[in-house]
């Protein structure tokens, strides 16, 4: 009797010491006590440790894969829906907007409760000011209203605020609301609240551009030193000790970044619930920190055969993932899987372009690739080499031109040499393009462009008032192509995330993550991403 007192004793201790914490947090972050939302903490604290244990085991740079799992420092959202939201009430639009500016100040306690340090949120884009007059009005308002009435919590929260975007437009009385925000917050380090107003990720790149190139002629840089680091200090997100978000969250079930941190995301996960804003809150954050593989893609129901030719994207991208995965499943080596992957993308872009879709790029070799086992990155190039030789008369009748965009520096002569005659043998051709990124970085790419652009300032070819969009575009390397910037991009094998593909390019492109690893990305599922793509409505951050 004695003996199960003390089983029970032990049992009812220990669940104390799992129930208690959970209780405390729950109640610090209002989220609801649930069995669901337990399973959640623990899964979430067991990360943590995880991630501790092996921090302690490995030395150097945490790569991508470890960071997945990491708490993160930075979480970056797109606050979308309030209209939906409204609408679906019989609401008008400026009380979707309140409910969803209460629902800021409330998640962003909650994001700092659970010990993220940087919160960025997207509160009105640069495409907004197109929006009716009396909605754009009452944003406004709406700002120097909650920006008022939390003046004292952001005080006595320490929270830290900066306020980011073109400032031009913003009313004197908003804008001195900020610099006063800005100006009492200053000193406070921990806790780091991040609010765009009319902000465009591109116009970030453009001003950083403009101030690289008047230091460049006033002689306080050499435009060889315009590196990553030297490209970070220009950005507005340089405020933040943690200028590149591990995390971006877009409520509404919307799968776009529209125009928001576009160089930040290079390595962002991305994480697109169905539900709209205002509703966003107490367990949802949870399951954004804590949400396995694939669970977060807002998929189809089913897989739809039908597609409208004119609806049919002009562009589409696809970073080519999971062929070693493939492979390992399978038991085969490695360069199978890579076989199976180059097979995959010839079957990938035929029938694109008997859909109608011009324009197809692959990614199919990152500059981080390069630190890859020696043994794999040859067989890549040599696969490259061979599969561009052996199908030069292929592209010719189907009449596909192909282009090669990256660095290229460090390809083999031999490659380099069927790519320039692959290059040459299909220049003519106009309405199927093949575009190969390999040794690409899409953060080299505005590197590129920012340099060409300063050296052309420094000569007296362009002036700083001229640097715009179209400008910008055609220094970039998808200059090659009529339609530079992907309708869509597919990622297969389950990873969210654009992993410094085409940064600049993606500011309104359509995502579609795919769980099928890529070597099984077969007809079935380029039909289904494609419905996917055609039930969405694009509206490239205005509102229509």
């Amino acid at each position: 009797m004695e003996q199960m007192v003390y089983i029970v004793s032990v049992v009812f201790t220990c669940l104390a010491l799992l129930i208690i914490p959970v209780i405390i947090v729950t109640r610090r972050l209002s989220v609801r006590l649930s069995f669901k939302n337990i399973l959640r903490f623990i899964k979430l604290v067991a990360s943590q440790l995880d991630d501790e244990e092996e921090n302690n085991e490995k030395s150097g740079t945490i790569g991508e894969e470890d960071k997945r799992r990491r708490l993160p420092k930075h979480v970056a959202i797109i606050l979308d829906g309030n209209r939906r939201w409204a609408e679906k009430r019989g609401l008008g639009t400026s009380e979707g907007h309140q409910a969803g500016a209460r629902r800021l100040i409330e998640n962003a306690k909650d994001c700092f409760a659970m010990g993220i340090n940087t919160v960025s949120l997207f509160a009105f884009s640069t495409e907004n000011w197109a929006r009716p007059e009396d909605e754009v009005n009452g944003l406004m308002a709406l700002f120097e209203k909650h920006l008022r009435s939390e003046m004292a919590f952001f005080r006595s929260d320490k929270i830290k605020i900066s306020v980011i975007g073109n400032r031009t437009k913003i009313s004197q009385s908003l804008l001195g609301l900020i610099t006063e925000a800005e100006e009492a917050t200053k000193n406070y380090e921990e806790k780091h609240l991040i609010i765009a107003i009319d902000y465009s990720g591109r116009f970030d790149i453009l001003q950083a551009c403009k101030s690289l190139a008047e230091k460049a002629k006033n002689g306080l840089i050499q435009v060889e030193d315009i590196d990553e680091d030297v490209m970070e200090k220009e950005l507005m997100t340089n405020c933040s000790e943690f200028p590149n978000p591990d995390l971006l969250i877009r409520t509404s079930g919307e799968q776009r970044i529209s125009n928001f941190f576009l160089w930040q995301s290079a390595y962002t996960e991305l994480y697109f619930p169905n539900v709209l804003w205002p509703d966003f809150g107490e367990s949802e954050y949870l399951e954004a920190l804590t949400c396995d593989e694939g669970t977060y893609v807002a998929g189809e129901e089913g897989t739809p055969k039908g597609l409208l030719r004119e609806l049919m994207p002009r562009h589409v991208a696809v970073i080519m993932d999971g062929n070693r995965r493939w492979a390992e499943r399978a038991g085969l080596l490695t360069s199978q899987g890579h076989e199976a992957g180059a097979k995959r993308l010839i079957e990938f872009s035929e029938l694109c372009f008997k859909l109608g879709i011009e324009t197809v790029s692959a990614f199919a070799f990152s500059t981080e690739n390069w630190g890859r086992h020696k043994i794999e990155v040859k067989c890549l190039m040599s696969l490259f080499q061979r599969y561009l030789k052996s199908k030069i008369q292929f592209f010719q009748s189907e009449e596909i031109r192909v282009s090669v965009i990256g660095n290229l520096e460090k390809i083999p002569e031999s490659l380099l040499g069927t790519i320039k005659e692959t290059e040459q043998a299909t220049k003519r051709y106009k309405k199927k393009h093949l575009i190969l990124a390999i040794d690409y970085s899409g953060r080299s790419d505005i590197l590129h462009a920012c340099k060409s652009i300063v050296k052309k300032s420094q000569q007296g070819l362009i002036r700083g008032e001229d640097v715009d969009e179209t400008l910008f575009e055609r220094e970039l390397l998808t200059k090659c192509t009529e339609f530079p910037s992907p309708d869509l991009l597919i990622r297969t094998s389950g990873e969210q995330r654009i992993s410094n593909f085409l940064l600049w390019q993606l500011a309104y492109t359509e995502l579609f993550f795919s769980p099928v690893l890529w070597p099984d990305f077969d007809k079935d599922r380029v039909i289904e991403a494609l419905v996917s793509y055609q039930r969405r409505e694009r509206r490239f951050g205005c509102r229509i």
